[in-house]
């Protein structure tokens, strides 16, 4: 039997990134931008906030958080 429920919680949150060099835009899963912090957190790079993430349009370490209007 199918449950429009996921079994696991609610989904994950999508935050929107964008690449100030080629204007690239995407939502980013929560469990990406996670996973990230912890990687910088080990390697001891963490400084903060939202991480600069790796931008698919020009390969990049480019793409920042893009704070929505609620």
């Amino acid at each position: 039997m199918a449950s429009s429920l996921c079994p696991f919680g609610p989904p994950p949150e999508e935050y929107l990134y964008c690449c100030p060099v080629c204007g690239e835009e995407a939502l980013i899963n929560e469990e990406i931008i996670v996973v990230t912090i912890g990687t910088l957190k080990f390697y001891g790079e963490y400084k903060g906030g939202m991480p600069t993430l790796g931008c698919p349009g020009c390969d990049g370490e480019t793409m920042e958080y893009i704070e929505e209007d609620e």
